[in-house]
């Protein structure tokens, strides 16, 4: 196509835009429309909203099922290290000699010595501490046996044995409630001291923490196949002229 071709063609379609959109509105009354095809034309509002641009969602991709935790077998696994650490040095330590407190000097504050049991006179104890000593001389034998004449025809043979008691109930004077039972602990076992002296724990010694309240007892004393026995109440020394 020539270039005066291509001219003629572009005049006719100006000339029917022209007629389209200016000749044509007039021979039927309207105005004609000159705004821009973006623009909006007279008496027309502007639009409030753009329109949604509608999005096309990806195609949902399907991930692959996990395999399943293999169960334990039982046998034991071996764990190794990552990384390892250099081990500490020994620390070194300077031992000091072993304080040894001095030990507190008790005075005997009462005592009581006697055969039988039964119930002691009232005693006020106005220390903050004090500890009760006391010692028992058991009955030795621990098996008595007998044996009739045999002349009235078969001997007849009495045993018995011997088991040693002793106990300490401290109550209070002012209504005679219990306060503590004593007994010797591990029993009473004369023989066995006589074999082994290491073995006897006489003294026994029961600890009294008063505080600051004075309180008064007195002790119910229960023997049974006892030789003697001592009691001794003891304070300390340095309470001397406090209380």
């Amino acid at each position: 196509m020539e270039r005066r071709d291509i001219a003629i063609l572009m005049v006719a379609l100006a000339a029917m835009v022209i007629l389209a959109g200016i000749v044509k509105p007039v021979l039927t009354g309207k105005a004609p429309d000159l705004s821009l095809p973006f623009l909006p034309g007279p008496g027309e509002e502007t639009p409030t909203s753009l329109p949604t641009a509608v999005i096309p969602r990806a195609p949902a991709t399907t991930l692959p099922s996990p395999s399943p935790t293999p169960t334990w077998s039982g046998k034991t696994e071996t764990l190794g290290y990552v990384g390892l650490e250099s081990p500490p040095a020994t620390p070194t330590f300077t031992r000091f000699p072993p304080d040894t407190p001095v030990q507190e000097r008790l005075l005997t504050y009462a005592a009581i010595q006697a055969q039988a049991g039964g119930i002691t006179q009232a005693i006020a104890m106005p220390f903050p501490y004090w500890e009760l000593h006391y010692t028992v001389d058991p009955w030795k034998t621990t098996f008595v046996g007998t044996t009739s004449s045999r002349m009235g025809g078969q001997a007849e043979f009495f045993a018995a044995e011997v088991f040693p008691s002793f106990s300490i109930e401290v109550r209070d004077a002012a209504d005679g409630s219990l306060v503590r039972r004593i007994e010797p602990e591990g029993g009473l076992n004369a023989q066995l001291w006589e074999k082994d002296k290491e073995s006897d724990p006489r003294p026994w010694v029961e600890k009294f923490y008063e505080g600051l309240t004075p309180r008064s007892y007195y002790f119910v004393v229960k023997t049974h196949m006892i030789y003697s026995y001592r009691m001794e109440v003891k304070v300390p020394e340095r309470y001397l002229g406090k209380y």
